[in-house]
């Protein structure tokens, strides 16, 4: 008997026995945290809430899509940081719709365009979009996307195989699950639309808190000339990112608006910087274009100046108060404030002759 091939064999099949078991023991793990991902789904990639769990809403750009695809609907709320404070029980009630809230703070017109997009696409009969038209990223290429925004491609892509990053990612199984789940056996409720993205009040607000955002450049620039390749820009950005999506959607009522900067905006970024007149002059190519299409409702607030040249409603330049933002959908349902080709021009000129003329110092001292 060859008692060295018998051990060399009994060894052999030990660590054979102990590497199929370390496997299969992996293999069971790992299904058991995918599984786990696939049925609490806090992005909601597979299917809506789980009746009964406490869901954090709190993650725009990895639960949007997923509020998109499997939530209830009739109508979207989408746009920048501009409508993140908006309530969508009040929305609800002056629109007569069921919304979804679906923010993407700082997002250029694209991001906002796809969301809008694929909304459609899950929800064909809604009956309403709603969003924001940032004057500041107007000036952006169609296919911008701001860079420093996370694009998690794997949770809208449709391609199922990098669901492996979505199912056995450590911050979603040992954070927002385990979050969901401390919630749940806390008694806690599931994040409403009016919560979801809500920070104003976690904010310092007024004119001290705004004019620590910002330092003013010295002195005004020369101003700066809207050149062609500025019409082409904007041009392309409305053409691709707002018109065609209302133009392919006859059915559904598009109403956007131009967010009230403050007055500390008009000053820093425009008038300091020269670029008063280029702002305003790509600001009135959109509202025309815009103002072609009929089931497109454009609402410009750049008149509302006792809002905007008082700094207590503001956070920074451009964030308003959530009160300030209960005015704007309340005078958007009332149909106030609306832009349209009979005063589009005097619109305009308002604001040109204001901000042209303002005693901009009054802001400092």
């Amino acid at each position: 008997m060859d008692i060295q091939t018998d051990s060399r064999d009994g060894q052999k099949k030990y660590w054979g026995r102990w590497l199929g078991l370390t496997l299969g023991l992996t293999v069971l793990g790992l299904a058991a945290l995918g599984g786990l991902v696939a049925v609490v789904d806090p992005f909601f990639h597979y299917h809506g809430p789980v009746k009964g769990l406490a869901y954090t809403l709190d993650s725009e750009r990895y639960q949007n899509d997923g509020i998109s695809r499997h939530f209830t609907y009739d109508a979207v709320l989408t746009g920048t940081s501009m409508t993140e404070n908006f309530k969508v029980s009040l929305f609800n009630q002056l629109f007569g719709v069921d919304a979804i809230k679906i923010p993407y703070g700082g997002g250029y017109y694209k991001e906002v365009d796809e969301a809008v997009r694929r909304a459609i696409s899950y929800h064909p009969q809604i009956k309403m979009v709603f969003r924001s038209l940032d004057k500041s990223f107007l000036m952006y290429d169609k296919d911008e996307w701001n860079p420093t925004a996370p694009a998690p491609d794997y949770l809208f892509d449709r391609n199922p195989w990098n669901d492996v990053d979505y199912i056995w990612n450590k911050e979603v199984i040992f954070g927002n699950i385990r979050s969901i789940l401390n919630r749940t056996k806390a008694g806690a409720d599931m994040t409403t639309f009016d919560g979801y993205m809500h920070w104003a009040p976690d904010k310092e607000w007024g004119r001290e808190a705004v004019l620590k955002t910002f330092v003013r450049p010295e002195g005004n620039m020369e101003p700066v000339p809207f050149t062609m390749e500025d019409r082409q820009m904007v041009e392309g950005n409305v053409e691709q990112n707002i018109l065609a999506v209302a133009r392919a959607n006859p059915d559904i009522t598009f109403y956007c608006f131009i967010p009230p900067y403050s007055i500390a905006y008009w000053d820093s970024e425009l008038v300091a910087k020269g670029d008063f007149e280029r702002q305003l002059t790509a600001l009135r190519l959109m509202a025309d274009m815009l103002l072609t299409c009929d089931n497109i409702r454009l609402f410009g607030f750049d008149d509302q100046f006792d809002i905007i040249c008082d700094l207590d409603n503001y956070m920074d330049v451009i964030h308003y108060s959530e009160q300030v933002g209960d005015r704007i959908l309340e005078w958007m349902a009332a149909g106030e404030h609306r832009l349209t080709r009979d005063n589009v021009d005097r619109y305009f000129e308002t604001i040109r002759d204001f901000y042209g003329s303002y005693d901009y110092g009054r802001i400092y001292d």
